[in-house]
Order: C-alpha cells, then structure tokens, then sequence
C-alpha cells in the first residue's frame, strides 16, 4: 500500500507540477514495406503469437522493426509479465513511433502494472506530445480509481495542446468503460464537450465518454447542454449529448430532443433520440414515437417499433395491433404485432387471438426469412405457444427461421414471471423445454444449439432436475466442429458446467487452422480496393493490409473465390453496424480456418470501418461489419481491416436479409 501511495505522489507531481507542454515536437516518422522479408517476418511472428520472438526484436538495430514488434504485442489476447517488462524499457527508446506503440501495447495488456511503467515515463519536457499522449490513453486501460483522479486532475494543458487533451480524454473514456469514473472525471469531459474552442480531437471523446457512460449531471451542467444541442452542429457531439440528456426524463430534456429530431436531417441522430426517449416517461414521447413508424429512414422506423417492445403499455396494445394491420412498411408488422402480443392484458383474449392468428397467416404467406425470424419472436411474446414454436423449428429447412425459433424459445425459458405465468403447469412446461433443448443441441446445428445453451445456461437451478446425467451433453461437445463452431461450443460448454457444477476449459484452438498470410495479395504498390454489390447499391472500400494484413489477405481471398457471392447482411443494429458474410445467414457458423485478431493503435472513430466479427480474440473468420458511425468502444478489441471511399448512404439502407451480390476485388 505504502508502494502505491508513493507512486501516486511521484506521478501527481509529473502531471501537475510540470511545464504545460509544446506541440512542437517531431516524430521520429517510421516506414513500412510489405514487400519487405523482414517487414513480413514480424507480420508472421505477430500472426503467430511467437511473444519470445517478438520480445527479441524490441531490441533490434533497425527503429521499423522495433515499431513492428511492438505494435505486433498490442494485438494479442494476452502478454506475459515478462512482455510488459520488456515493453516498459521500450518505453524510452529514441524513436517516438516505437515508445507510442511501447505505450498502446502496454494499455492493451490491461495489467496494473503497466500503468505505473506509464506514467512514470511521462515526458516532462514536452517534446513529444504523440507519445505522452498515448501515455495518458494507455493509463486509462490500465491503471484504477487513483489513476482517474491524476488524469482528471491535470491542469496544465491549454487548448492549443490537443494530443495531450486527446489523450488524457481518451483515457478517462477507457478507464470509464472499466467502470472506473469519478466525479472530477465527469466534470472533465462535460466541460470537454462544452469548450467549442476545443478541437474535435478532444470533444469526441467527451462526447462518447457521455453516450457510453451514465453518471449523474447537476442542474447547471444539463443547462449547457441544452443550449449546446440548440446549435451543435457536430453529430458526434451532438448524439452524446442526446444519450445525457435521455437519461434525466425531465421534461426540459424532452422539449430539447423532440426539437433536436424534428430539425434533424442525419437518420441517425433520430435514432439516439428515439432510444433517449427511453428515460422518459412513456406519455410525454407517445405520440412521437408513433409518429416516427413513418419515418423516411427504415432504420429510424425501425427503431421506434423497437422502443413500442420494449417501452409500450398495456393500454395501448390494441393500437399496436391496429398500426401492425394498418399498410405500414411490411418489415415493421411484426414488430409492431410483438409490442401488442407482449404488453396485451391476459383479460382481452379476443385481441390474443386476432393477434395470433394474424401472425400465424404472415408466417404462411412470408417468403422473407428474416420477417419470418420476426414473426416468430412475436408469437414467442404469448409464451403459451411455445410447443408450436418448437414445431415451426422442426418443420423449417431455413438457418435464420430454426435459429429464430430457438432464440424465441429462450426468450420464454428466461422469463422472470415464468412461474407466475404458467402457474401449475410451470414445471410441465420446464420439462417439455428441456426435452426440446437437448433435441437442439443434440442435432448440432451451430445458431439452434447456440441458443439452447444459453437458456441452460441461465436455467441451470430450473433444469438440472431434468437430466438424469449429462453424457448427452459431453457427447454433443464432442461433436462440435471446431473452429466452425466456436461460439457454439462455448456456450454449450457454459451450459454443461452451469448444469453440472463444474468448471471445464475450453480447449485452446488448434494453432494449425491459422490462416497464413498471402502475401502475393496485399504488396501491391498501388492502394487496394474492392466494391460490394449489393442489393441497396455498390459499396467501395479501400483495405488497410498493413494494419491488419492476415485479415485483409483472408477476405481478398475469399472474395476472389466468390465465398461471398450471395450471402447476405443477417444484422443491422440502427447507428451501430450493418454485419453479414456468414455461411449460414443467422450469424453463427464459420469456415475450417481461424484469422487473428490484429488491433494496432487505430480508433473506431468513423463512419465506414470494416472490421471483423469475433466471437473473442483470435476467433475471427469470414463474417466481417461495416459501421454506421464511430465506435470506439470496439477500440482494442476488433480488427478494422478496410474503410469505406464511397456508397455509405448504401450501407446506411442495409437492413437484415439485404444481398451481397458479390464482391469484385483487383
């Protein structure tokens, strides 16, 4: 304790007793050359996880093979006590590009320990603000509440010195996300957000600080952000200021976002403010929300119909069945119908069965898989009809419709009034549910089983009496194809030990399905692009091989074969992403082959990244997602591989089902 204290004093007297730092420091600029054997030797150390080996050249002669490796251990999973202590040493080599990877590397570890090596090695004399800047981030991903209050506490820093604003906003948003926060920190990235003299460098991470982090926001500070969302201009400040101002449901709050939507003409800044007006009371944004289901955008649509799920009243269920028939877009009934079948009282049966038997003739007529997928959560709402859920998963050849049906079936497993509701017959009902899960996991398709173990998973207490022994389920693991089936697997794992009271590994993947790197597809001289057709028009990307060369090399492979050829956009979450390219079309389900994660120090601050679906570090393969705008949040822990040049307004129009025709790559 006496060891942390001092270091908490020697490290509060460099950020607060030194000179205010200059900006006029220059980067010791470091080249790269994929074409290069040595270039691509640390690329294949990187790919393999070779740490020792990469530890090794943290001390070579040349500065762009000392950068390589460290920026190489900023992508694995995990490094070892001994990684971070060779990284702190690198901390102060004589390149600035090689200690600013040092320092990301080490915020990437997470280890405590790391962050003392930090900021100890904070450079006081201003020379090099990149550095000190990933510095202060890196503190943030590493260090505790102690580290919080130093870096909220810096004082010295005037607008002019933006990297080290940056930084140490980026910081405090890191440390945020770990749930390390602090009044003083708050105060910090509201004040941040409202300095318009400040660089977009420094507000944008206030402004995700406030979307992502809930804290409480006094009287004169929501004041200003009223005012600031008046006449924002910025759709990245302005959308964490919606997020803040949601959370107080004061009516004040309300006028400003009901003002803020009817002016806007970004589709996504309405979104924000129709899941804002979550905090509010369902009254005061009713007819708002009603009225959004027509919406120009289809995602903003979308959204509303969401928040009628998830937010609506009993009172007003009727009218949700009366929006679900009355010629809305097609996409949205089924929504709508779900907001009727979940908040509809149990005394108005009439309407249950106008509700239901609408539902049942959309599935009949519907050739859309993923309305169907719809369809089925909304009768999923009435949980009495689970047999026929389970039936309609038996009677469907389509992946997205039998991974629906048994997301549907969870759905009703995991009821909090489960007992409640089926009364008497509550352990029948658990009994016929177990029956069906362990029907699922044994036919071992990836997105059923999937599902099925999650609802073991959560019922363990509930389904434990169920199953006389759990061979089935150690011979179902069995069965598993592996890598195809990872996430599968692991759920279907957690199941068994959550049922059986035991705490099994997952067995490490078989380092020999690493996809090597090609590197006859990624040394071009000239910059790489690729255009996807689809369905909602051309997208063109421009890829990124030597940030993520093993991830980009992978899908110029496969798009060169055709893999995707056909295959579709199975989610869009409205102002997240638009993710597609799986095998199956309902998200789960991969190829023979593993691609790793590679997360050099590049931020999710954009509209257009290209990054990878992962189900955890290193289990990449071919589904890959597009953003809608930036998320930093996936900062560290998902390879950007591409970025959109041009068609975004047709990413922004994808929504699930939506085709890739195909993809034409150079």
């Amino acid at each position: 304790m006496r060891y942390r204290l001092a270091t908490g004093l020697v490290l509060w007297m460099i950020f607060t007793a030194c000179i205010p730092p200059s900006e006029q420091g220059e980067a010791a600029v470091v080249t790269t050359d994929l074409s290069d054997p040595d270039v691509q030797r640390v690329y294949e150390l990187q790919n393999g996880r070779a740490e020792d080996s990469l530890l090794t050249y943290l001390s070579h002669p040349e500065a762009r093979l000392r950068y390589l490796a460290a920026r190489a251990l900023g992508s694995f999973p995990t490094v070892s006590s001994a990684a971070v202590d060779s990284l702190g040493t690198v901390l102060g080599d004589p390149n600035e590009s090689v200690r600013t990877q040092a320092a990301y590397a080490l915020g990437q570890s997470g280890q405590p320990a790391a962050a003392d090596l930090l900021m100890a090695n904070f450079d006081r004399s201003g020379t090099y603000p990149a550095f000190n800047a990933a510095v202060l981030a890196a503190a943030g991903r590493t260090g505790d509440a102690a580290t919080v209050d130093l870096l909220a506490g810096i004082s010295t820093y005037t607008p002019a010195d933006t990297a080290l604003l940056a930084g140490r906003a980026w910081g405090l948003y890191y440390a945020g996300l770990k749930g390390n926060r602090s009044a003083a920190s708050d105060a910090v990235m509201i004040n941040s957000l409202l300095d318009r003299s400040l660089a977009p460098a420094v507000r944008h991470p206030a402004a995700h600080y406030l979307y992502r982090i809930e804290f409480p926001v006094d009287t004169a500070a929501e004041r200003q952000l009223h005012e600031q969302l008046r006449r924002e201009k910025d759709p990245v400040v302005a959308m964490g200021i919606i997020r803040t101002l949601g959370r107080s449901g004061l009516l004040p709050a309300r006028v400003s976002l009901l003002r803020f939507y009817e002016n806007s003409t970004d589709w996504r800044a309405r979104v924000e403010v129709l899941r804002a007006f979550e905090g509010f009371e369902y009254a005061a944004v009713r007819e708002s929300v009603i009225e959004a289901l027509r919406d120009r955008h289809p995602l903003v649509a979308r959204t509303a119909a969401d928040y009628l799920i998830a937010s609506g009243i009993t009172a007003d269920a009727p009218l949700y069945l009366q929006l679900a028939e009355a010629g809305l877009p097609h996409d949205l009934s089924p929504l709508l119908y779900r907001a009727a079948n979940r908040h509809l009282s149990p005394f108005l049966t009439d309407y249950r069965d106008r509700i239901n038997d609408g539902l049942r003739r959309a599935y009949r007529d519907e050739e859309n898989v993923y309305v169907r997928a719809d369809i089925l959560r909304a009768l999923g709402e009435f949980p009495w009809l689970y047999r026929e859920i389970y039936n309609l998963y038996l009677d469907s050849d389509s992946p997205v419709v039998r991974t629906a049906a048994a997301e549907t079936l969870q759905a009703i497993s995991d009821r909090e009034d489960f007992a409640a509701f089926f009364r008497w017959s509550s352990r029948r009902v658990r009994d016929e549910l177990a029956g069906q899960f362990r029907q699922i996991i044994e036919g071992g398709e990836a997105g059923p089983a999937y599902h099925a173990g999650l609802a073991l998973t959560s019922g363990a207490d509930a389904y434990r009496g169920a199953y006389a022994n759990l061979d089935w389920l150690d011979a179902s693991l069995e069965r598993f194809d592996l890598p195809r089936q990872i996430e599968t697997y692991r759920e279907v794992l957690a199941a068994r030990n959550a049922l059986g009271q035991s705490d099994l590994p997952v067995p490490p993947l078989n380092a020999a399905k690493v996809r090597p790197i090609d590197w006859q597809l990624i040394t071009s001289p000239d910059p790489v692009e690729v255009q996807i057709e689809t369905s909602e028009g051309p997208i063109r990307l421009r890829m990124w091989p030597e940030v993520a060369p093993a991830t980009t090399s992978s899908f110029l492979r496969l798009a060169g074969e055709g893999y995707y050829d056909g295959k579709v956009f199975h989610r869009v979450v409205p102002n997240f992403v638009a993710q597609g390219g799986g095998p199956r079309g309902d998200g789960f389900g991969s190829e023979d082959f593993i691609v790793r994660t590679e997360t050099p120090m590049v931020h999710w601050d954009r509209a257009g990244l290209v990054g990878m679906a992962s189900a955890g570090k290193d289990t990449e393969g071919v589904q890959f997602f597009i953003t809608h705008r930036p998320t930093p949040h996936l900062d560290g822990g998902y390879t950007i591989f591409a970025e959109v040049i041009e068609g975004q307004e047709a990413v922004d129009r994808l929504v699930p089902g939506s085709r890739i025709n195909r993809i034409t790559t150079p």
